[in-house]
């Protein structure tokens, strides 16, 4: 089903390139500090010409990324182009995953795979499946639409 409107074949552009280095580079951040103690995060560590705590900087760390989101929205405005609907959602919708990706990953294999605190809770496991059918359904099911609208707005022609 997800013919219509997949992502281009052929090499990747600049841009796509560009996003999956910084992927792996977040990937490894996530790696690195998603085990930080809360001690750790207290530690006093040399930063330039000052010493600071290792909170304080994870601080500034997450307020850069959106120093810079301001800086392309204005690059983007300064090129008469916006930001769509569709892109306005999956931009939140991106966002939404990267809070449950760090979920996700901050547990063990045991607390993954354990059932939740109330009866009937479903396990972390259970509901990443949840998650990863739904997304699955919800793309075939608009692609599917949106080429059935197409499809009888040609047989009208």
């Amino acid at each position: 089903m997800d013919t219509v409107h997949s992502a281009p074949q052929g090499p990747a552009t600049h841009a796509e390139q560009a996003i999956a280095e910084m992927r792996g580079e977040r990937e490894a951040t996530l790696k690195a500090f998603l085990g930080l103690s809360e001690a750790e995060c207290h530690e006093q560590i040399e930063w330039r010409t000052a010493t600071q705590s290792v909170n304080q900087r994870l601080q500034a760390f997450t307020g850069h990324l959106i120093d810079h989101q301001q800086h392309l929205l204005r690059l983007l405005f300064a090129r008469g182009r916006g930001i769509s609907e569709p892109e306005f959602l999956m931009m939140k919708a991106q966002a939404a995953l990267a809070e449950f990706e760090v979920m996700v990953l901050a547990l063990s294999d045991e607390d993954f795979a354990a059932q939740g605190p109330n009866e009937g809770d479903w396990s972390a496991a259970q509901i990443l499946e949840h998650v990863l059918k739904t997304e699955r359904s919800h793309r075939e099911r608009i692609l599917a639409g949106i080429e059935a609208v197409v499809a009888a707005r040609e047989l009208i022609r």
